[in-house]
């Protein structure tokens, strides 16, 4: 049994796979206020619910874009007396030749996404992540991260036309009747939505067009659900693909075994 943990910025995801099946998943809210025993008993109690003992995971494969969420949770593991962890970034590093001007300033969740996705479909890849924010990245079938593009998610753009506004209210995030609203809630949701379903349609064409003409197109995160009904150029639909990542990533040797690669 291995055990990933995909540690966003706003939910903490857990994948048990049993060889390469992801078998169960569950998440904890991302908080990095919170203290160890708090996430000890969270974690605890819902290890009891799915019958999951964290000492008969072979290892434990973390990927994090909050350092200080991960401190906390790799502490509580330890406690809990779980398997071998390992930090993607530290402990191991994702095998692609990373083209970013500045590699270490991309967060290790996209490597891993983009690593996946080439994985499965031995093809040039568009990796669209839609959780607290919204990436899309380019891998090509050679193994280059060549980049992507980022911007706000669905999520941060609802928080932020409730705040922003005096009479617009934050919504329930949910698929609208129509593409017209006919009130102000399923205004906002169709916006949203549709928006950023023609965003996504117009990045994935253009960055089609200009780097990777034949590549798949998968979508991934927890959002995708939503985009993929809406966005002409989502082909794939993959909401765990970081997961399954790490878990391609578990046979993996450390870098202290082999030389480092960029």
């Amino acid at each position: 049994m291995i055990l990933a943990i995909d540690i966003g910025n706003t939910t903490s995801t857990f994948g048990v796979f049993e060889g390469a099946k992801l078998a169960s998943q569950f998440g904890i809210s991302t908080q990095p206020s919170r203290t160890a025993d708090e996430i000890t008993l969270q974690l605890k109690a819902l290890a009891k619910a799915r019958r999951l003992h964290l000492r008969k995971a072979s290892q434990i494969i973390v990927c994090s874009v909050v350092p200080s969420m991960s401190a906390v949770l790799i502490e509580v593991l330890q406690a809990l007396d779980a398997s071998r962890i390992r930090v993607v970034g530290q402990d191991l590093h994702v095998p692609l030749v990373n083209k970013y001007t500045y590699p270490e300033q991309v967060g290790q969740d996209r490597l891993v996404g983009a690593y996946a996705a080439l994985s499965r479909y031995k093809s040039d890849c568009i990796v669209a992540d839609f959780g607290t924010a919204i990436t899309i990245d380019v891998v090509t079938k050679q193994g280059e991260y060549l980049g992507g593009v980022i911007a706000p998610g669905l999520e941060i753009s609802l928080d932020a036309l409730a705040r922003r506004t005096a009479l617009l209210p934050k919504v329930e995030l949910k698929e609208p009747p129509e593409l017209l609203g006919r009130d102000t809630a399923n205004s906002i949701r169709s916006g949203l939505i549709n928006g950023c379903a023609a965003l996504c349609d117009g990045l994935v064409t253009q960055l089609k067009a200009q780097y990777v003409p034949q590549a798949t197109v998968v979508a991934t995160g927890g959002a995708s659900p939503f985009l993929i009904k809406h966005a002409k150029t989502l082909t794939h639909l993959r909401p765990q693909l970081v997961l399954e990542g790490l878990a391609l990533l578990a046979d993996r040797p450390s870098p202290s075994r082999r030389a480092r690669r960029s």
